[in-house]
């Protein structure tokens, strides 16, 4: 699926879209051509910074010939498969721009839309989420497995927060920066996506949903591990619990 990007006014605000990567060489050349559409569009405010979390194919090698000529393209390497939690944080603590971006490298989600997210944060929210369960969306492409982990799971959340999200799990997000460093997460999995939300509900964030379809994996496969995944979330939801009854009593 193919999206034209979203024109809009001029700022002044920086922005760095992060992409943890681990063995996507076969679909790096898809990502690139399609966030080079996006770039041009913001010349000199806008950067890519790619997070290499370890590989046993050439991602590394590939990531490290795209940037040579790239300027506005910087890598980072993992020595080995630290998880998506890690890459996160590598990549948030290497940005000071104003907002920081967070992507799948496997482009389920358009890049091409990133704009828009982009904007909602110039007027004024602090994260902006791709939101596959929103009512507005009816479209998953995903195995009926990973399907119902997410919506599941997204569930379980916004019963336990008590805030009106109904998609706790994608990645595919904007984040105002100032607000972002006041965030501490230490999933290392997948569920670090969903510690970062939230935490932020917690902290009294303005998050916005932005109903949108998951699509297709084009190449390669998934990195998600089902059984890791779920042991990931059943640990986060007793933390989120006491999170939640910690900060009801504080209030």
């Amino acid at each position: 699926m193919r999206v034209r990007p979203l024109l809009w006014g001029n700022s002044d605000m920086q922005v760095t879209v992060i992409v943890p990567c681990w063995n996507e060489s076969e679909g790096l050349p898809n990502l690139f051509a399609r966030l080079r559409t996006v770039m041009q569009s913001r010349q000199g405010q806008w950067k890519v910074l790619a997070i290499n979390d370890g590989r046993t194919d050439s991602t590394g090698a590939m990531l490290d010939a795209k940037a040579a000529r790239t300027p506005w393209l910087r890598v980072i390497h993992h020595d080995g498969n630290l998880g998506l939690g890690a890459a996160l944080r590598t990549g948030f603590s290497n940005t000071t721009d104003d907002i920081a971006c967070t992507i799948d490298s496997d482009c389920t989600y358009p890049p091409e839309r990133l704009p828009e997210f982009v904007q909602r944060i110039e007027r004024g929210a602090d994260v902006v989420t791709a939101s596959l369960w929103h009512p507005g969306n009816n479209q998953a492409d995903a195995s009926p497995l990973r399907i119902g982990l997410s919506k599941s799971a997204s569930q379980v959340y916004k019963v336990m927060v008590g805030a009106h999200i109904h998609t706790y799990t994608c990645l595919f997000r904007a984040y105002r920066r100032s607000r972002l460093s006041s965030i501490t997460f230490h999933s290392t999995g997948f569920s670090a996506v969903t510690e970062i939300m939230v935490k932020a509900l917690l902290t009294g964030c303005r998050v916005e949903e932005v109903a949108m379809p998951l699509g297709a994996r084009e190449h390669g496969e998934s990195k998600m591990n089902i059984r890791t995944a779920i042991m990931g979330h059943f640990n986060l939801m007793t933390s989120t619990f006491r999170w939640v009854v910690s900060h009801r009593l504080n209030a």
